[in-house]
């Protein structure tokens, strides 16, 4: 039987994974603000006949790649931080694997697999 301390653990977890996924998301749209302004600059130097070469090398540091790169890798952790959560929380409430993956998504043994970690 579940106790209720389990319980609340397991939705405070939830709660701050949601936090963590809250804020990602607004890093992601900062950071995509940033990035499309670069990318515009960067189409209209390329139309204007530029080589590439010469327009990467003068670019302001951190490149688009890594800017992208950076955003998208802390975005996944969060993300997944979030799904494990979530799975932890609905099976806690009751939720078979095979429910949560049919809503997921996913197989039963890839929920298996987030309820293990």
């Amino acid at each position: 039987m579940k106790t209720m301390a389990a319980d609340q653990g397991t939705h405070a977890a939830f709660a701050a994974a949601l936090d963590d996924l809250l804020e990602a998301l607004d890093e992601v749209a900062q950071r995509r603000k940033d990035v499309s302004r670069r990318a515009e600059r960067l189409r209209r130097q390329v139309d204007s006949g530029r080589p590439l070469a010469e327009i990467v090398s003068a670019e302001d540091q951190p490149l688009i790649v890594e800017t992208l790169r950076e955003a998208s890798a802390h975005f996944l952790e969060a993300f997944s931080r979030f799904q494990r959560a979530e799975a932890k929380a609905l099976h806690e409430e009751g939720l078979s694997m095979e429910k949560i993956g049919r809503l997921f998504g996913l197989s039963r043994q890839r929920v298996a697999a987030l309820l293990d970690r």
